[in-house]
């Protein structure tokens, strides 16, 4: 398994992580870079502290 699906597996049973990366995907539907950049930037912060990783970039 590739780390990628790890990470997509521990996003999905993150409530926390979920929702951002739904805020994420909102805001990219919506073509607002601001609050996708934003919500992208709490990702990582949260996946720093909170699981001790860091999400490859762009993230």
């Amino acid at each position: 398994m590739s780390d990628m699906s790890d990470e997509s597996k521990a996003a999905r049973d993150c409530p926390a992580c979920a929702a951002l990366l739904g805020q994420v995907d909102k805001a990219a539907r919506e073509y607002d870079r601001s609050a996708e950049t934003d919500a992208r930037v709490r990702l990582r912060r949260h996946a720093r502290a909170e699981h001790g990783r860091e999400l490859p970039l762009p993230w």
